[in-house]
Parts: C-alpha cells; sequence; structure tokens
C-alpha cells in the first residue's frame, strides 16, 4: 500500500512546473526515441536568464529505462546535475565546463526508487535522500563547486518537499507518514541547519520559497499555505476542490498571485490544461481577485517576473497578470 502511495505521489509531483529560481530558469529537450535495451535517449539542458539569453547548454546521455536527471542552477550561474538512480552530483561552472562528479555515500549502487529532492539557495544545494537498504534519511548542504559542507540523519522518511533559507537557518521538510492504524499524515517539519526541530505542522507541500519579507510560501496539486518565518506562525491556509490544481504560485508587491487549472489530459506524454484562472491574495489570505483566462490548451507555463510587470506564459500565449 505504501509503495503505491508513493508512487501516486509521484506521479502527481510531475504535474505542475515552477518559477522559483529568480534568475535562471531551464529548457529541457529529450532526443533519441529508444525503446528498448542498448538504446538510448540524449536529454539537452539550456541553461537560460530570465531575459532568454543563453548561457550554456548540458548534454546528458541515458539508458531508455533510466529515469532522467534533475538540475539546478545556482545564482552565480553554476549548476548541479542530480542523478537519484546513480546517486550522483555532477557539478558545472557557469560556462558549462564538467567541474566534479560525486557520490553522495560511499558504496551507493544504482536503485530505481531512490529520491533525491534538492533545493538551491543563492549558492548553497541541499538535498535529502533515503536508500531502500539505509534508515533513516540523509540531509545534505553543498556549495556549488561541490564541497560538501553538512551532512546529518534526519528522521523523516517518505520525503516529498524541500524548502531552504541560508540566511534565516530554516529548512522546512514536508513528509508522509503512516500511523499504526495504517492512516496517512502529512507532515512538515521545520528544523535548522544543525537538525535541531523547531516546529511542526500538519499540512504538506511539494514546492516552496521565502518572500524578501521573510514569509515562507509552499504548495501543491490543491494546497497552498505560507508561513511567517520570524514568529513562525501559519498565516494563510487555502485548499482546491478535487476538481483543481495549483500550476505555479509567485509574490510580489507584497501579495500573493497563484494560477489554477481544471484536471488537464494526457496527450503525447505531456500535460495539457486550458483556460487557467489568475488568484491575487493578500498576505493573509484574503481574496483580492479571481479571473478565468480563455487560452489555448498547453503544456508549458510559467510565471515571468520583471522590475515592473508580472506576466504568465501559457504555452505559446502570455497573459498579464499585473
Amino acid at each position: 500500500m505504501k509503495n503505491i502511495f508513493i508512487a501516486v505521489l509521484l506521479i502527481h509531483s510531475m504535474i505542475f512546473a515552477q518559477s522559483i529560481n529568480k534568475k535562471y530558469f531551464v529548457e529541457e529537450k529529450i532526443s533519441g526515441g529508444s525503446s528498448i535495451v542498448g538504446e538510448y535517449n540524449t536529454v539537452e539542458y539550456s541553461i537560460k536568464s530570465r531575459d532568454e539569453k543563453l548561457l550554456y547548454k548540458i548534454s546528458n546521455k541515458t539508458d531508455y529505462d533510466i529515469p532522467y536527471s534533475g538540475i539546478k542552477v545556482f545564482n552565480n550561474g553554476c549548476s548541479v546535475l542530480i542523478s537519484a538512480f546513480h546517486g550522483t552530483l555532477t557539478f558545472y561552472t557557469n560556462n558549462g565546463t564538467k567541474l566534479k562528479e560525486i557520490i553522495i555515500r560511499e558504496n551507493v549502487g544504482v536503485e530505481y526508487e531512490r529520491s533525491i529532492k534538492s533545493v538551491v539557495d543563492v549558492n548553497s544545494l541541499l538535498i535529502s535522500y533515503e536508500d531502500q537498504s539505509k534508515n533513516p534519511s540523509m540531509l545534505q548542504k553543498y556549495n556549488y563547486s561541490g564541497l560538501l559542507e553538512k551532512s546529518f540523519e534526519i528522521e523523516e522518511t517518505n520525503i516529498n518537499g524541500l524548502a531552504y533559507s541560508e540566511s534565516l537557518n530554516q529548512i522546512y521538510i514536508s513528509s508522509v507518514v503512516w500511523d499504526n492504524s495504517g492512516t496517512t499524515n502529512k507532515i512538515i517539519s521545520l528544523i535548522n541547519e544543525d537538525g535541531y526541530l523547531l516546529k511542526s505542522y500538519i499540512a504538506n507541500f511539494e514546492m516552496g520559497f521565502f518572500t524578501e519579507n521573510d514569509q515562507f510560501i509552499a504548495f501543491s496539486n490543491n494546497y497552498l499555505l505560507s508561513i511567517n518565518a520570524e514568529n513562525l506562525e501559519i498565516s494563510l491556509q487555502n485548499e482546491l476542490a478535487k476538481d483543481e490544481l495549483y500550476l505555479d504560485v509567485i509574490a510580489s508587491k507584497g501579495l500573493i498571485f497563484a494560477i489554477t487549472a481544471k484536471l488537464p489530459k494526457l496527450k503525447s506524454g505531456k500535460w495539457f490544461y486550458k483556460n487557467p484562472t489568475i488568484i491575487k491574495l493578500d498576505s493573509s489570505g484574503k481574496l483580492i481577485e479571481k479571473k478565468e483566462v480563455e487560452v489555448n490548451s498547453f503544456s508549458e507555463f510559467s510565471f515571468m517576473k520583471t522590475n515592473e510587470f508580472l506576466r504568465f506564459s501559457a504555452g505559446s500565449e502570455i497573459i498579464a497578470v499585473e
């Protein structure tokens, strides 16, 4: 039962995208069309600045049945390729030169079911992982050049969300636990960099970020919350109807903007949405404005923020938000 639930959780976590990184974003292009053992696909990662300028590309050749690597970009333009299957981290300079490859622990083996959660804050990388053969989970902190700065065990398992603020010394870990009756419970644990538990919440998230005024905002498919990072109290909780999803969330000028949509349809391996809804909230969660926008079906989307404007891209269409 647990493995089935985790699989469903992972599938759902792939439905939405993110626009949390402030300076850079990554475009992925997969080619190869492999279908049998011995064939390969190639993933090309294009690291771009928010004004669409290409910094560099990374090409990663992968066996047809191996999960693709994820990638994170640091504020200085360096990046790290994260392979949960191999248990490796490959660091690159800000011109795309491979710097080093390391393994997350000694004698790590390949593993299809391994999950590595990761988050970058400025020029630090935080990862959490658990292996089928090793308990409890591990939390590690690296700098942008691949130097391991901290590594310690944490009690949380079945982690589905990770957020980190180095300046606030706060790490939010979202996990799912089962009690003796088999009931699932969703918990957020707030710890510091020494692993000390600061607070726990009955809540859950998959993506999270911090605002300039020390507000932690996080969301999953149908749940949005905000925590005051100073007094550690929840200031906003909002749950959508079962037939709706949060696509993306961002904060701007003291307000919270969310994009929602009805459940998508799967076509050619991609989720397609129609007619997103723009929701504007104040910091306490009070609804200011809600507007549905008619657009053609789209599978790629993200917020686009400049000094003056906030827009949302839905496929080829650009929607003015503020």
